[in-house]
């Protein structure tokens, strides 16, 4: 689903751009927000989700390129549209997916369009590689991997401590989670799966026994027969 944002002060320009726009999305445009000035833009992006912004950079006498100094631009894909050609340099040193030089033919258009669907499609399967999702609340919820310290088996779930404190379960047993992590990940115990990243040093307690420190100061079980395994992965 996209949403889409688009800035033009030129009414035939926008109403072209629009016919073009919902023509190469279908029916996976569920918003397009038209402005023809600046504030009202800034001000909506600021306060709603945006996937897409179609951005003319002359708006009567104001900069289109205030909206691409807001923190949320890292959020959104954006493409520029704009009949000052030497805008371009700049246009790319703010990050923007494209730039489409006006006059522009319905083909130059989709191309830039397409280049977002593709760009859009490798960022998602990047995160599918790094992530884990759960239901929750009706709505499915995405956890990066660098975000978890460990996992511990509850029955048939499985509970995640992140690293912020925060704990989430999750409808899947350590085996099926264990098969979806990376390397970054390592089974100390039959009921612990730890970031290896967040282990700070092993501990001896009393009876041969091992705990693994994480973090700041979570300790989590370590078996005897994982022991030389974490010990040679950590060097």
């Amino acid at each position: 689903m996209v949403r889409a944002v688009l800035v033009e002060d030129d009414k035939l320009m926008a109403r072209t751009i629009q016919h073009y726009c919902r023509e190469a999305f279908g029916k996976s445009l569920v918003s397009l927000k038209t402005f023809d000035e600046l504030t009202p833009a800034l001000y909506s992006i600021k306060e709603n989700p945006v996937d897409l912004l179609l951005l003319d950079i002359n708006l009567k006498g104001q900069s289109g390129y205030e909206i691409l100094k807001l923190p949320e631009k890292d959020s959104f894909y954006t493409i520029v549209i704009s009949s000052d050609k030497q805008n371009a340099v700049t246009a790319f040193d703010f990050g923007v997916l494209d730039f489409v030089a006006k006059p522009f033919t319905r083909e130059r258009f989709i191309a830039a369009i397409d280049r977002m669907k593709a760009a859009s499609a490798s960022k998602a399967d990047s995160m599918r590689k790094n992530s884990i999702s759960l239901k929750k609340d009706g709505m499915i919820e995405v956890i990066r991997f660098q975000d978890i310290l460990y996992l511990e088996a509850s029955g048939n779930f499985t509970e995640i401590h992140l690293k912020s404190g925060r704990k989430e379960l999750i409808r899947k047993t350590m085996e099926s989670v264990l098969a979806e992590l990376n390397s970054d990940f390592f089974r100390s115990h039959r009921s612990f799966i730890i970031n290896l990243s967040e282990v700070k040093k092993i501990l001896h307690g009393k009876g041969n026994h091992f705990k693994v420190l994480l973090g700041d100061s979570a300790e989590v079980a370590l078996s005897r027969s994982n022991y030389n395994s974490l010990k040679d992965m950590l060097g």
